[in-house]
């Protein structure tokens, strides 16, 4: 039976390179086994933890199609959250899916990882699902992180929502789309407490450009469909995840404002920003920033990107954790060299 696995880093002799990292990893957090993957080229580096969206919209199946350059830089870490992809397991029950309960997977993770490197603190990375996680995570245990960065960042989800929907509604009426007027007519304005309606007001946003700006994303994930990551039996757990997490989460995600919740940050605070986000408006982004107390801030705009920046635009997401990394890590080491001369 075929076994999951990720491709070694190795020179033109097609030896592994000294002191590289690739690794799928299952590790105990919160009392239940999830599955994470661990990519560098150098194990002196950095960590940086990706956070992924959804709620279940695992990515070890295909995202290191997009941060070959960014494994140069990190040691990059792919989770599979608790009920997703291949972390999806009957061990795990409804009532352990809340978003306090992620929190303390991800603080747990973050220890873990820090242990086993001899790091201090590592980069944490949270899109868009992932960013109200990450959010509340950098809040709460500033002490873990050199910086967080944001993807997407989810601010006033219901906000977000009626801001979306207006601009779909205008946007039907004005390019006469008659069965897309219809159908976001028919389940009105938000809040959405249910799942039906928000699928239709998602497959429009998404039809529409304001989830991914370009097909080309799409045509990169079907390269996960044979990525050594996934088994076919993988890809059928994280059809299951991702039905099971959004049922279990979004209603907390419906409530969460990030105005009231995390007004401010004691870490420096990277805020990658699509042009073209309709998901998490990128306004309510731009207000939030505006509005953030933190040591450091920065709002990136990506001019050719909608809600998944670090996947449509990855050479210019690599240059902004590249500052990031500078900004955090190079000063330190030069005041070090400062104080022995």
């Amino acid at each position: 039976m075929f076994k999951s696995r990720t491709p070694q880093f190795r020179n033109s002799q097609k030896q592994i390179i000294d002191g590289s990292i690739a690794t799928l990893e299952t590790v105990r957090l919160g009392e239940v086994d999830q599955t994470i993957m661990i990519r560098g080229m150098d194990v002196s580096q950095p960590i940086l933890l990706f956070l992924h969206g959804g709620p279940g919209w695992a990515q070890i199946g295909f995202a290191r199609h997009f941060q070959a350059e960014l494994e140069k830089h990190f040691i990059v870490v792919n989770w599979d959250q608790r009920g997703s992809g291949k972390s999806r397991s009957k061990e795990i029950s409804a009532s352990s899916m809340t978003v306090e309960q992620m929190v303390k997977d991800t603080k747990e993770l973050i220890e873990y990882l820090l242990k086993r490197f001899g790091k201090k603190k590592l980069f944490l990375a949270g899109h868009s699902w992932g960013s109200v996680i990450g959010s509340l995570v950098a809040s709460k245990y500033p002490e873990l992180l050199h910086a967080y960065i944001a993807i997407g960042q989810f601010t006033d989800v219901e906000r977000a929502h009626s801001i979306t929907y207006r601009h779909l509604l205008i946007y039907t009426v004005q390019a006469r789309k008659r069965r897309a007027q219809k159908e976001l007519e028919e389940i009105g304005y938000p809040p959405y407490k249910d799942w039906k309606r928000l699928s239709v007001h998602m497959k429009w946003l998404m039809r529409f450009g304001g989830f991914i700006r370009s097909g080309g994303f799409f045509r990169r994930f079907l390269k996960g469909l044979v990525s050594p990551e996934y088994t076919l039996m993988d890809w059928l757990k994280y059809l299951k995840g991702m039905h099971f997490s959004r049922d279990c989460l979004c209603p907390e995600v419906w409530d969460f404002n990030i105005f009231h919740q995390v007004p401010e940050l004691k870490v420096p605070a990277y805020f990658c920003v699509g042009r073209y986000d309709f998901l998490s408006q990128h306004e309510l982004q731009q207000q939030y920033v505006e509005r953030l107390n933190a040591p450091h801030k920065e709002l990136v705009w990506f001019e050719k990107s909608a809600h998944c920046p670090h996947f449509e635009e990855p050479a210019a997401f690599l240059i902004v954790c590249l500052r990031a990394k500078e900004a955090s890590i190079i000063p330190k080491r030069q005041s070090l060299l400062q104080l022995k001369a």
